[in-house]
């Protein structure tokens, strides 16, 4: 038998993992800061043309707008069981653009709305939205190792959030000023989701590295669908999700009342305003906060966020109880969505960093577990939402929103934990 060095100089030895390689300095296009960024601006693009179509369903399309939402998030959350897996079998670009166009579908159908176009593309949405995400927080993992994900999640959600400013800005010029009427509009809507595309035609191939600059494999990627269910459904059993499913629900529950509550307090000529101000907000805030987290560590920002949320909804009661006009409400409104901008900043943010700290090499299962759990939520919210007051949703989402904060102090110190995920079974 010949020895396992030979042929090789002496004290030469050959790794016997993948993880023990150093990595190589990446080419450009696989480095992982221009990955983050075109990822980034993708999305913002997309989403510059999605954000205010879904502002824009409870003060258009009324019931149908809220029930063609709540039709989406309740196909996105079921499909966040399957989305690892085809992320596996596509990869994460070609995934990104197969989600993008169910997103130009569902603007498609606001175009000249019907009950049976817009409710099939709210079904088509949810599958693909689910799609799109899965890859978009895999793709984030990926790029990241534990000292840098809370900077890039927070340069993402930073470029990502713009689109509140650039979509919303936008959709008043377009409506104030240009008069256009909702088919044109939606047709630029269109246009612009489709331009995503090219953005995500152009992302890498970045490898996936930890602090030493080793290679970090992936899990056994020829599992078959129905193992890689059972892989995902399985992480429910961690002590961290189970942490986290408080969070993320309010997470989701929070989307309904900053996407479906709040813009229908505005009107229509000033949503897009006060919007902007969210959208501002929401991503300087997300830069700021991801790169304090690498810092100060994640729990101070989430107690930050919380004030935030508390404060930003509470004074949505004040204002409808003590102002009597809406034009009076209208400068506070801006305030409002400033203050709400700034906890959705936190929250998010740091909710993908700690995942993407606690399952290093589960990207496409965490990412479908956290989706999973937040699409329910949003989509249990845009159901009651119409029927619920604006008191109710208030004391829904700043119960939630102190709980959460409380629970994620705990999934917190699981972080500290490097091999998490061989304590998964």
């Amino acid at each position: 038998m010949k020895p396992i060095n030979e042929g090789r100089g002496e004290g030469e030895v050959q790794p016997l993992l993948n993880s023990d390689y150093q990595y190589s300095k990446p080419s450009f296009r696989n480095r992982s800061k221009y990955n983050i960024i075109v990822l980034g601006l993708s999305f913002c693009i997309l989403f510059s043309a999605f954000s205010p179509t879904q502002e824009l369903q409870t003060t258009i399309n009324k019931n149908l707008g809220s029930d063609s939402l709540a039709v989406l998030y309740a196909f996105l959350s079921v499909t966040n069981f399957i989305s690892p897996f085809v992320i596996l079998k596509l990869g994460e670009r070609l995934s990104l653009i197969v989600g993008t166009l169910t997103y130009s579908a569902y603007i498609a159908a606001n175009i000249k709305v019907t009950i049976p176009t817009l409710y099939g593309a709210s079904v088509l949405l949810g599958i693909g939205g689910a799609i799109l995400w899965t890859a978009q927080g895999s793709f984030v993992i990926q790029c990241s190792t534990e000292s840098t994900i809370g900077a890039n999640t927070g340069l993402f959600f930073a470029l990502f959030q713009i689109n509140q400013i650039i979509g919303n800005l936008g959709t008043a010029a377009l409506i104030d000023k240009a008069g256009l009427q909702n088919e044109v509009l939606f047709l630029i809507f269109l246009g612009v989701s489709l331009l995503s595309i090219l953005g995500f035609a152009i992302l890498g191939k970045p490898v996936k590295v930890n602090d030493k600059g080793q290679i970090v494999e992936k899990e056994n990627q020829t599992m078959s669908i129905r193992d890689r269910l059972l892989s995902t459904i399985v992480l429910f059993k961690d002590r961290p999700i189970q942490l986290l499913v408080a969070p993320l629900l309010y997470s989701g529950i929070s989307q309904s009342f900053f996407f479906g509550v709040f813009p229908q307090l505005l009107g229509k000529e000033w949503i897009g305003y006060v919007m902007a101000v969210f959208g501002f907000c929401d991503a300087a805030g997300s830069m700021i906060m991801g790169k304090l987290s690498d810092i100060f560590g994640r729990k101070i920002l989430v107690v930050f966020s919380t004030v935030f949320c508390i404060s930003g909804t509470v004074l949505c009661i004040l204002l409808d109880r003590l102002v009597s006009t809406q034009s009076e409400r209208i400068p506070y409104y801006f305030i409002v969505a400033a203050l709400l901008g700034l906890a959705d900043a936190g929250f998010n943010t740091q909710l993908y960093a700690l995942i993407g700290v606690i399952y290093p090499k589960k990207g496409e299962a965490a990412a479908g577990v956290f989706k999973f759990v937040q699409s329910t939520a949003t989509a249990a919210a845009f159901v009651y939402g119409p029927y619920a007051t604006l008191f109710d949703n208030v004391i829904i989402v700043g119960s939630l929103v102190i709980l959460s904060c409380v629970l994620f102090m705990f999934a917190d110190n699981f972080s500290k934990r490097v091999s998490i995920d061989e304590l998964t079974v």
